[in-house]
């Protein structure tokens, strides 16, 4: 009764804690200005400084999950959730090149264990549920709060930015250490505390998820998918900021423009279920698809220099098709990978998961890097939509007879992991 207790208590504050915690408020809008514009760090250097981010969080993966398991989902998640918090107000004080891979280094600490830890503590607490209160509807409704937070707090970041460049990141810092403290009001669900492991048999079992994903030809193919698609969503995050930059839109329309493509994602993201159940193993196709399209869009209309106001329209109508594809991804992808988990193998499939997937953005990063050292930010769109396409139905194709299928048409390679047997 009082594990039930405290899985209700947690589903019903969970929405609030991602909502506050996921996506920094008043922050995404304006940081590429700030690093851009205010601490003067070249474009091609953010970039870079956001591979080695990623950079960061493959090699702390593995050292996080570890943690997770020693001390638990709630207290890794008021940990990363801190180291979170404390980036964002490094961020305030960067005055150099240096100093803000630290900041990164940081961040990529206190990521490395919300992303497991959140997923973690979210699925013990709907793992009985279904309908309203299951994992995806639960992970959705957070998502979608965040998704309007950031829209509405984005409307005012620009003007604020204008006011003041360093007003957004302190109230970013601020909200970040609230999503601490609500971080401290959930409840650990198992009730039985497990045999505290040696880091050798822990980093073991680690390699045994490994193995046996290698095994899995499901999970070869959805991290595969992910390790490429996750690397362009986040590249081209930046990528956003740069065009805009480019076509010399002022710092108080970034918000505008942000909360308006927050806002298609909130809308979009209500319907992932409806997306699965409707495409089943198209889903990703759906996905996927539109928006390296909506690449070659921008690429191409910037790149043939007509009027200002249609190039802006067009744009700007990318933007939204691209976000409104984008905002059901992150619930379905999180879907996808728990799915035929259970308690003794999640944490370790998750971190895999993000290991690979971080190997992807470090090199799709990277590359975003070198495109901006010598072609202009719309070529680079056009250059990343054309290949990226390409890439893509090559592995969708791949994905087609590994993704979506019944419980019983798979192997049991793909969906049994003998180290929880």
């Amino acid at each position: 009764m009082k594990q039930d207790i405290a899985m209700k208590y947690n589903r019903r504050i969970f929405p609030l804690y991602k909502g506050l915690g996921w996506d920094p408020l008043f922050y995404s809008a304006i940081i590429f200005l700030f690093l851009t514009e205010v601490k003067g760090i070249a474009p091609a250097k953010v970039m870079y400084a956001e591979s080695i981010y990623s950079l960061f969080l493959l090699l702390l993966q593995i050292p996080a999950s570890i943690l997770i398991e020693r001390i638990g989902s709630r207290k890794a998640l008021i940990l990363g959730t801190t180291f979170a918090t404390i980036q964002i107000t490094m961020m305030i004080f960067i005055n150099n090149f240096a100093f803000l891979i630290l900041a990164y280094f940081m961040s990529a600490f206190g990521n490395a264990m919300k992303n497991i830890a959140r997923n973690t503590l979210l699925y013990e607490s709907t793992k009985v549920c279904k309908g309203k209160n299951s994992f995806g509807n639960i992970n959705a409704k957070g998502s979608s709060l965040s998704y309007a937070l950031s829209a509405s707090s984005s409307v005012i970041t620009g003007f604020l930015f204008v006011i003041n460049p360093y007003i957004p990141l302190i109230l970013s810092s601020l909200i970040s250490l609230l999503a601490v403290i609500l971080a401290y009001r959930f409840e650990e669900v198992e009730v039985e505390k497990k045999k505290s492991t040696p880091i050798v048999e822990t980093i073991k079992d680690v390699k045994q998820g490994f193995k046996f994903i290698i095994k899995s030809e499901r999970l070869k193919a959805l991290f595969l998918f992910t390790s490429i698609f996750v690397g362009v969503l986040m590249m081209i995050s930046t990528y956003e900021k740069s065009l805009l930059t480019d076509l010399q839109v002022a710092p108080q329309y970034f918000g505008i423009i942000f909360a308006a493509l927050t806002l298609v994602q909130c809308f979009s993201v209500r319907y992932q279920d409806k997306i699965h159940c409707t495409l089943r193993n198209k889903t990703l196709a759906f996905i996927a698809i539109p928006i390296f399209i909506s690449f070659i869009i921008v690429g191409i209309v910037v790149n043939m220099n007509l009027n200002f106001s249609f190039t802006i329209v067009i744009v700007m109508l990318a933007y939204f098709m691209h976000h409104f594809f984008r905002g059901p991804y992150w619930i379905l992808k999180d879907r996808y990978i728990t799915n035929f988990t259970n308690s003794n193998n999640r944490a370790k499939i998750l971190s895999v998961n993000n290991f690979i997937q971080d190997i992807g953005e470090i090199v799709i990063k990277f590359l975003g890097g070198v495109l901006l050292e010598y072609y202009t930010t719309s070529t680079s769109y056009l250059i990343i939509g054309c290949v990226g396409l390409v890439v893509i139905l090559f592995v969708l194709k791949y994905m087609k007879k590994r993704i979506g299928l019944k419980p019983e048409e798979y192997n049991k390679k793909d969906i049994e992991y003998e180290g929880s047997i």
